[in-house]
């Protein structure tokens, strides 16, 4: 369902395949604290951390933890380098 709620400006109701509907949490400053002690840091490395940065922090952490991680690059050893000049 599109409706035009100003100019040259379309909203669009965003639906999902299941029959959930999204609540915001109630207390969204507990479960940040609650995220970041489950990825291991303690309550002074949350403190350092602006919510973004905890928010990729947690993101990066799952990742690693169910396999999803990107392959990381590393720096070439001489013996990389002679297998591709051989």
């Amino acid at each position: 369902m599109k409706r035009r709620t100003g100019f040259f400006v379309e909203e669009v109701e965003q639906q999902t395949n299941d029959d959930t509907v999204y609540e915001p949490p109630e207390r969204p400053d507990l479960e940040l604290l609650v995220i970041g002690k489950r990825a291991g840091l303690s309550f002074g490395e949350i403190n350092e951390l602006t919510v973004n940065d905890l928010l990729k922090y947690v993101n990066i952490y799952v990742d690693m933890e169910t396999g999803k991680q990107k392959p990381r690059r590393r720096a070439a050893t001489q013996a990389d380098i002679d297998a591709f000049f051989a």
